[in-house]
């Protein structure tokens, strides 16, 4: 298994967050490169699904399990050079879910900004993260993931 460099993540937080909840700290850790430290905060049967249709027009739309998404995101990253910049928007949490919207940008290696808003639904058992569903527009994502 291949190290992914995740250091070139960067997140900023709307005005006056509290930022307590596991959610966001999931988000503030791959932020800092700390992917070890962010999959800290999982349940053993975590996963993540990207929308879109698996075998589809967006190649990372799929359910990946904790070794698979991490792939995903260093695939991910490397299509941003310098880093996706991720900003949070909003965040919301309860005992059993978090959603967090984020805005997105970045510029791919042949020059094809990326600009999206996501939202992550965050599914929470225990105080960790079970489970998340991204949700994001797919046709803009794969024109510059999937070049």
């Amino acid at each position: 298994m291949r190290t992914m460099d995740y250091s070139k993540y960067e997140v900023t937080y709307f005005k006056g967050a509290g930022m307590t909840d596991v959610a966001t700290e999931f988000l503030a850790r791959l932020g800092t490169g700390d992917a070890a430290g962010a999959m800290e905060l999982t349940t053993d049967d975590f996963h993540w699904t990207v929308g879109g249709k698996p075998g589809g027009g967006f190649a990372l739309a799929g359910t990946y399990d904790r070794a698979g998404y991490l792939e995903m995101l260093g695939r991910a990253a490397a299509s941003l050079p310098a880093g996706p910049r991720i900003e949070v928007v909003s965040a919301t949490q309860t005992e059993e879910r978090a959603v967090v919207e984020t805005h997105v940008v970045g510029v791919s290696a042949d020059g094809v900004d990326y600009d999206n808003r996501v939202v992550c639904v965050f599914e929470l058992s225990g105080g960790k993260i079970a489970a998340v569903r991204e949700y994001l527009d797919t046709i803009h994502a794969a024109a510059v993931f999937t070049r």
